[in-house]
């Protein structure tokens, strides 16, 4: 029997390598400037509401990077949703304009005058972790 024996090696000479499988490291897009490719009002669940829905707005980046193909195929992006104002039968109303809500605070710092203005302009993003996932959502 051959016993081969590894010899000390340097933390100095340890590379780096790719693990097998594929994934993306979501936090190398933290503080990344991308651009919005859409906004879009959605209606979605929500257990506020009196209705059981909310409007929002949908904002989403291009796409930062993707991983398989075809039907496995995966985008990842950044993505946020904004709450719209709705009465209690759940009619959209518009969006909130004071300065304090996320919508607005969004707007002023991409330098957008209404939420028609979003697509196409520039804004940083950030990567959070939530349990044993990481998130990319918009930096305002």
């Amino acid at each position: 029997m051959i016993v081969q024996v590894e010899k000390a090696i340097s933390l100095n000479d340890l590379k780096p390598v790719q693990g097998g499988g594929e994934s993306v490291d979501l936090e190398k897009f933290d503080k990344k400037e991308v651009e919005i490719e859409s906004a879009k009002i959605e209606q979605v669940p929500s257990q506020y509401s009196e209705t059981k829905t909310q409007w929002v707005l949908l904002v989403k980046s291009k796409v930062l990077a993707t991983i398989g193909e075809g039907e496995e195929k995966i985008e990842f992006r950044a993505s946020e949703l904004f709450n719209l104002m709705q009465d209690k039968e759940g009619k959209l109303l518009g969006y909130p304009e004071a300065e304090g809500s996320n919508l607005c605070k969004f707007m002023k710092d991409i330098k957008a005058k209404n939420p028609a203005e979003i697509i196409g302009k520039k804004a940083l993003i950030k990567s959070y972790p939530k349990g044993e996932k990481t998130y990319l959502k918009f930096r305002y």
